[in-house]
């Protein structure tokens, strides 16, 4: 959920003022918003956020208009259109179902509420006029609600995955599944200057950072103060304080091997969404040579991403920073992280 677009929202409502929100519910095909994607909206032209690139927001906001004067939710359906100057439509190739409707402040508590669950948003999207949403939350304790077991089931099966899902039923009912997470973790090993715009960029993005150093001189918060978490320690010490789990990334910046084999070996047996190493690419047969030598078996470690990052050519600490977070992002959401057009996938 969108914390900014949340703020203006609560503020509207603690004014006293009619809220609307949008919803994306269902995509097909591609679209420049993603699902779940919102835009909140009150009287006299003031919304945040956005269904798409600024192709339909002015629609939108019309028919939150309509839905605050007669409280009765809407769903809108978009696709692309060939003269947009006349039509009102998507400029993909793509189509999207919009759900408007009035948000009070039952609903606002229930959609901003922490924890680890799963908020649901279960509508008809064939029925533009009379969409009948309901919401819900489901946790992996939660009791038996007034939601279908499947949907429970579907819900349940979105919080693993963590990424926003929908899914249509026999009824003609679709699900918009979104899981509430606390934020995912990147534990960098190695407070080089990289350290410091990396943990800008993924703060930017949502993640809880934690900067590690074996070195007192290096892991100091007045080298990083924007890191939730600065620790002098081994790499051992390091994850016995703070954990490491499928939601972690873990990112290794020491350039001397016994600091990096130090890493590998505490993360021996430990499950993670991605561990990535910086160095050249000779980096990592020298990393298979040393763990030969010491009967260390590479095999009980996740794939170890050497060299470090997308191929973006950077050298500058921010660069290189941005190319670790851009590989990061992309391993998050399943993808290569090869350039969009053609004959230029270089991952």
């Amino acid at each position: 959920m969108n914390e900014m677009l949340m703020k203006h929202a609560a503020a509207w409502l603690d004014a006293g003022e009619p809220v609307a929100m949008a919803t994306i519910v269902r995509i097909f095909g591609s679209s420049n918003q993603p699902l779940a994607s919102r835009m909140i909206m009150t009287r006299d032209n003031r919304f945040v956020g956005a269904v798409s690139g600024g192709c339909v927001e002015t629609d939108v906001y019309e028919a939150g208009q309509a839905v605050m004067d007669e409280g009765r939710p809407l769903m809108l359906h978009y696709k692309k259109v060939e003269n947009p100057v006349v039509e009102i439509g998507l400029n993909c190739d793509g189509k999207i179902d919009v759900l408007v409707e009035r948000l009070d402040g039952d609903l606002y508590t229930l959609l901003t509420e922490p924890g680890c669950h799963t908020n649901v948003t279960l509508c008809y999207p064939n029925q533009p006029l009379t969409p009948g949403p309901l919401h819900a939350q489901v946790a992996p304790d939660s009791p038996v609600s007034a939601l279908p077991p499947e949907v429970m089931h579907d819900a349940l099966v979105a919080l693993d995955q963590d990424l926003p899902v929908t899914v249509s039923y026999p009824d003609g009912r679709v699900a918009l599944f979104e899981p509430v997470l606390p934020p995912p973790t990147l534990l960098i090993f190695g407070a080089e200057q990289v350290a410091v715009p990396l943990v800008r960029f993924a703060k930017l993005l949502g993640f809880r950072t934690v900067v590690s150093d074996a070195r007192p001189a290096f892991a100091t918060r007045e080298r990083h103060p924007e890191a939730d978490l600065v620790l002098h320690a081994w790499p051992e010490e390091v994850i016995a304080q703070v954990g490491v789990d499928r939601r972690t990334y873990v990112v290794s910046l020491n350039h001397e091997p016994r600091f990096e084999d130090a890493v590998l070996h505490a993360l021996v047996g430990r499950e993670m969404r991605y561990l990535g190493a910086i160095g050249k690419p000779q980096r990592r047969a020298e990393r298979e040579s040393r763990a030969e030598v010491a009967g260390f078996d590479l095999g009980q470690l996740p794939f170890v991403h050497t060299p470090i990052g997308l191929d973006i050519g950077g050298k500058s600490p921010e660069e290189i920073a941005l190319s670790i977070m851009a590989e990061i992002i992309a391993v998050r959401n399943g993808r290569s992280g090869g350039m969009w057009h053609s004959g230029q996938q270089h991952i």
